[in-house]
Order: structure tokens, then sequence, then C-alpha cells
């Protein structure tokens, strides 16, 4: 048998159920939240740094080489891959281990 908790809602004289179990439920849907929440914003911050990391590595070479070309489509990305032979080596390397979008 459930053990049920009777409580009134002030002003209204309403009377709400309340079960332990609900509340269980309700908070553990809260931690998974936060929960997934939080992984998510760890794995933007993570990317965000990638990005930068590789923007720094790449960053001489785009102005030498890939100047003329706007960002945006994956079209700088495909002019260093154009011309890999002239990157510098940590473009280089940041372009190898990057994947293809």
């Amino acid at each position: 048998m459930r053990r049920m908790i009777f409580g009134t809602s002030r002003g209204r004289g309403r009377t709400f159920i309340f079960r332990p179990s609900d509340t269980f439920v309700r908070a553990a849907l809260a931690a998974a939240c936060l929960i997934g929440m939080l992984v998510i914003t760890l794995s933007m911050a993570r990317a965000e740094g990638d990005k930068s990391q590789a923007r720094a590595a790449c960053e001489a070479d785009y102005r030498r080489i890939c100047s003329g070309v706007l960002p945006g489509g994956g079209r700088v990305r495909k002019c260093l891959t154009d011309n890999f032979d002239a990157l510098s080596t940590p473009c280089k390397q940041v372009v190898s281990a990057a994947p293809a979008k």
C-alpha cells in the first residue's frame, strides 16, 4: 500500500495528493536534464577549442594562400586541402586530422 501525503494550496482550497514516487521521478528527470545540458555544453566548448586550435595553426597559411576565399560552406577547407603541399607543418596536421564534412 502506498503512503499518500495530502496538502492544500494556499487560498484556493484545493486538495492535492502527492506520492513520494512522483517527487522522486521529478527529481530524477530534473537531474537527467541537468546532466544532458552539461554534456552538450562541454561538447560545444570542446568543439570551439578544436576550432580555435585549427584557426591558430592555419591562420598564416589562410592569409598567404587562401586570402581571396570567403569563409563558409567549406570553401576555406577546400582551398587548404587543394593547396596541401604549400601548407605549414602544423596546418597540414590539422587539415589531415580533421574529418571532412
